[in-house]
């Protein structure tokens, strides 16, 4: 195991800035605890080492250490970052995960740490990462060679939440206190105190595209600009205040238009020129389904999912869902929206709630209830092209409800003792209605 410590500090800048930021982040973020990504590296064990140093008597510190298993010294590297958390004494979480190595390895390393993150960083806690100015850059440069657009541009957040799903008000958050500070600076500060940090060999490893642009690209920006660096973490910021405004652009437009977090209708998006609808489109994916929606599905919506002929029914298949279009709503379907066939034996009230079935006890209305007693076989299942039932009519009502044709297919009804008792939230059949004096059970429908 390689341990790297800095001879001189000739020329360097003042690592006072290390400790601004530092205090900055305490007076400016309450949390009951902060927690520290401690890889062993050098921006890392600057993070943590100030950290600690500065730390209010009130506030817990912990470290978590990721051990992805790429690397041969990766063992060599806990017992390093136990030592270090030691001398500091501060506890240290070791979290081992497994790497697809089939996939692509910084894709898959970093997804592997944030889901470390969000499983010991609770509510009202904090992680901080040890990202800096140059990260800030790099992360700029890779982005923009993708062609991303703003959101992509505005590159690394000085925060956000830890866990974009959760709804909850009080969440826990990540945090880059050192985002605005140079390299050479944080080299500055592991100087001045001695500090000892782990080198991943991966890191000069110039086939992956972050390494290229460190070791090849900014070198070439430093001989021609002054101060690039800083220069493109700034024009990130920029970057970052133009994506705000145009989030807020979509969430005036979106809420002038009807809409849920699994529907839209499209229809009402077309008052908006289509710069507009763009904006709102991304917002309203990224906002309840965490997608980052490409400009090939944007296109496919417009000439497709828009389309003037109301009988179309057009569908695109996304990675992790599906869009359709009925009528006037434009549909984004997980896999759980489209029901498979079923079959299924009621035993209890609480089966219905399992099924998605809503219902309520009432008299003269629905199922009489006395069908419901042991001795009878009940059941749930799809509705079936066998089933004694007036299509036309049960089409109509699909229609008038509003129903698209994918929760058609296997709809919902109740088998009794083998015959065809209700077609659910359509009709209960004659012989097992409920007198107007009886009690009876209602089912009205899908959850």
């Amino acid at each position: 195991m390689a341990l790297f410590l800095f001879q001189s500090a000739r020329n360097m800048p003042s690592s006072d800035l290390v400790v601004q930021a530092i205090k900055q982040f305490y007076a400016s973020f309450q949390a009951t605890k902060v927690w520290v990504a401690y890889s062993g590296g050098l921006d890392s064990h600057v993070l943590l080492h100030a950290l600690a140093r500065f730390k209010p008597d009130h506030i817990e510190l912990a470290a978590i250490h990721v051990h992805h298993g790429l690397q041969g010294e990766a063992d060599d590297w806990v017992s390093h970052c136990q030592t270090v958390c030691h001398d500091l004494q501060i506890p240290i979480q070791i979290e081992y995960v497994r790497v697809d190595r089939n996939q692509n390895l910084e894709s898959a390393a970093r997804q592997a740490r944030y889901q470390a993150f969000e499983k010991w960083v609770t509510e009202n806690e904090v992680i901080c990462t040890g990202h800096h100015q140059r990260d800030q850059a790099e992360t700029l440069l890779l982005n923009l060679l993708r062609g991303a657009g703003l959101e992509g541009l505005s590159a690394m957040p000085e925060r956000r939440v830890l866990d974009n799903k959760a709804r909850s008000t009080s969440q826990a958050w990540l945090i880059r206190p050192l985002l605005n500070i140079a390299y050479d600076v944080i080299q500055n500060y592991a100087q001045q105190h001695h500090l000892q940090w782990v080198e991943d060999p991966m890191n000069q490893l110039l086939q992956y595209r972050r390494n290229f642009i460190r070791h090849r690209l900014l070198p070439l920006l430093d001989q021609a600009w002054s101060n690039p660096q800083a220069k493109l973490a700034q024009a990130s910021r920029q970057q970052a205040e133009s994506a705000q405004l145009l989030q807020e652009l979509a969430q005036a437009d979106l809420a002038s238009i009807e809409h849920d977090a699994t529907r839209f209708n499209w229809q009402a998006l077309q008052k908006l020129n289509w710069p507009r609808q763009k904006n709102l489109l991304r917002y309203w994916f990224k906002h309840f389904h965490q997608i980052s929606i490409d400009q090939a599905t944007l296109d496919w919506l417009r000439s497709d999912g828009f389309s003037q002929n109301m009988n179309a029914q057009p569908q695109r298949i996304l990675k992790c869902a599906e869009i359709r279009r009925y009528q006037n709503w434009i549909y984004l379907l997980d896999k759980s929206a489209l029901r498979s066939p079923f079959n299924v034996l009621i035993q209890q009230e609480s089966d219905w709630k399992k099924q998605g079935i809503k219902h309520l006890y009432t008299f003269g209305q629905g199922l009489a209830l006395h069908w419901l007693k042991p001795e009878n076989e009940v059941r749930l299942r799809s509705l079936s092209s066998e089933d004694p039932v007036n299509r036309d009519s049960l089409k109509k009502w699909f229609q008038s409800q509003k129903i698209p044709p994918w929760q058609r297919q296997n709809w919902p009804v109740v088998e009794i003792n083998s015959k065809l008792a209700v077609i659910v939230g359509y009709r209960t059949l004659k012989e097992f209605q409920a007198k107007s004096d009886e009690k009876a059970l209602k089912l009205v429908g899908l959850n």
